[in-house]
Parts: structure tokens; C-alpha cells; sequence
């Protein structure tokens, strides 16, 4: 029973490190693969930040609610001596406060794994990733951007190489840094020619060309990565910068449409008052009652 219960104190205290992991993959799937080496290195790894947060929360405890880790682990080391009933009686009394201290750990774990999946997106802590391109297209993603993606295939015949082009939806990337597929959304395919005059491109034909509305519930095209040969990720295109002058132009053209319907309105209201009104037709001598 006691290795039962070594155990799960292991596991209880190795919580925040755990969770430290979790956290760090919830908020970035591509964040999973930047310290990955394996699972006895994960483990290091998960020791190392639990023992790091139990420290830093102890010292905590310790300078500001007067916690004493030997008032409060001694009476448990006693077990050995002392009846079951007053074991049983001791590790009640302390069941409650474990269960928030453990609670409030992984807690912190968690929130941990968290701010350093953010940093690493969004730059402060890019240097931490193998692959730091990534970060700038998925910081780009989160904050609503537009991407666009030219897909060249591995697709070749008579100089000319099948090509896509539109806005990237999704992407995944393997742990080696290659790109597992792309999926462009209502995207549209080309021809680049290579020939001795240099290069060119041919007319840009819409995949989804003559699909209603209506009938066009999804417009994704998947590019698995053994048909890639190379991309390019274009932040430019089909991006709307708002600015004051815009905002200001925007109004203005507003309340000037708002002003021309208003004129007509009155002016058609105008026309109707003024206008004779239409003769009655004269009733046949039959039709009177």
C-alpha cells in the first residue's frame, strides 16, 4: 500500500507540470512540437516546472499567510507510530487544504503553459521555437488577418506547373518543419510557364466558377504536402487597413446617399400632391342601384 500511495503523491504534485504541458499545447497545436524530445525528457521537463511553481508557492505561503512546511508534514510522517485511528484522524485535518493547495497548483501550472504558448506566438518568446516563421502566420490568423497562399504543385507538364491561389484557411505542420497539407478557401487555379523568355502566368480559373450561393455550403480545396513543391504566404492582398481619413470619407458618403434618398422621397411625395387628380370613369345607366 505505501508504494500505492507514493505513487499517486508523485502524480498529485507532478499535476502543475503536467497541466504546464497541456496548457502550452491547448492554445497552439503547433506549439506541442517546440520542446518535444521525447517522453522521459517531458517528464524531466514536467518535474522540473512542478518543482519551480510548488516552490515559488510555498515561499509565498510562507512570507504571507505564516505556513510551515514541517508543522504541517510532520504529523503525517508519524504514521508509523501512531494508531490508524489517529492517522486516519490527522490526514483528514489536513485532506481539505491539499486538495486547494493541489488545486491551486495546477491552477497555475496551467495559467503557466498558457502565457508561454502566448509569448511564443506572439513573439516575446519565439526564440524558445524551432520553427519561428510559423508563429508569424498564426499570430496573423488570430488576429483576423487575411493570408493568402500561392500552392506551386509538383504537378508539370510542358514547362508549365500547376499553381493555387486564394486565402489559406488551415495548415498543418509536421515536427520535422514540412507541411503535412494546406486547404485554400474559394480558391482558384493557374498555370505558371517556364520558358526561355522567363516566366508567366495564365488566366486565374475559380474552382467553385457556377456554384450558386445556395448550393455552395463549403468552398475548401485540400492540398496534401506530397503535392507541394513550394508555397507562398502573401500577407498583402485582400487585407482592409481602417484609418481616420477612411472613417471620415465612409461617414460623408453615408450621410450623403442617406441625403439624395431623403430629396427623392420628397420629391416624388411632391409630384404626387401636385399632380390633377385622375377622371372617373362615367357609370352606365344600368349599373346604378
Amino acid at each position: 500500500m505505501s508504494v500505492v500511495w507514493t505513487t499517486i503523491a508523485l502524480v498529485a504534485l507532478l499535476l502543475p507540470g503536467i497541466f504546464f504541458f497541456i496548457s502550452l499545447a491547448t492554445y497552439e497545436r503547433v506549439s506541442r512540437e517546440i520542446i518535444r524530445s521525447g517522453a522521459v525528457s517531458e517528464l524531466a521537463l514536467a518535474t522540473v516546472v512542478a518543482l519551480i511553481i510548488h516552490t515559488t508557492l510555498i515561499v509565498l505561503l510562507s512570507a504571507f499567510a505564516g505556513f510551515r512546511f514541517n508543522a504541517y508534514i510532520v504529523p503525517i510522517a508519524e504514521y508509523a507510530t501512531i494508531s490508524h485511528v489517529e492517522l486516519v484522524r490527522r490526514v483528514s485535518s489536513k485532506l481539505a487544504p491539499t486538495v486547494i493547495y493541489l488545486l491551486v497548483s495546477t491552477a497555475c501550472g496551467f495559467g503557466l503553459g498558457m502565457l508561454v504558448a502566448v509569448g511564443i506566438v506572439t513573439g516575446p518568446l519565439r526564440f524558445l521555437a524551432k520553427h519561428k516563421w510559423v508563429y508569424d502566420i498564426i499570430d496573423r490568423d488570430r488576429h483576423g488577418g487575411t493570408i493568402t497562399a500561392f500552392v506551386m504543385t509538383t504537378m508539370t507538364e510542358d514547362n508549365k506547373v500547376l499553381m493555387y491561389r486564394w486565402c489559406l484557411h488551415e495548415f498543418f505542420m509536421l515536427e520535422g518543419g514540412k507541411i503535412s497539407y494546406v486547404i485554400l478557401k474559394d480558391c482558384a487555379r493557374f498555370y505558371m510557364n517556364f520558358s526561355d523568355e522567363g516566366l508567366s502566368t495564365a488566366k486565374h480559373l475559380d474552382i467553385f466558377r457556377g456554384v450558386t450561393a445556395q448550393r455552395r455550403i463549403w468552398d475548401y480545396l485540400m492540398i496534401d504536402g506530397s503535392n507541394i513543391a513550394n508555397i507562398l504566404f502573401d500577407p498583402s492582398p485582400q487585407t482592409i487597413k481602417t484609418t481616420d481619413e477612411g472613417t471620415r470619407a465612409l461617414v460623408a458618403a453615408m450621410k450623403a446617399r442617406r441625403a439624395a434618398r431623403e430629396s427623392l422621397r420628397r420629391a416624388a411625395a411632391a409630384s404626387a400632391a401636385n399632380s390633377p387628380p385622375a377622371p372617373e370613369d362615367p357609370e352606365e345607366p344600368g349599373q346604378r342601384n
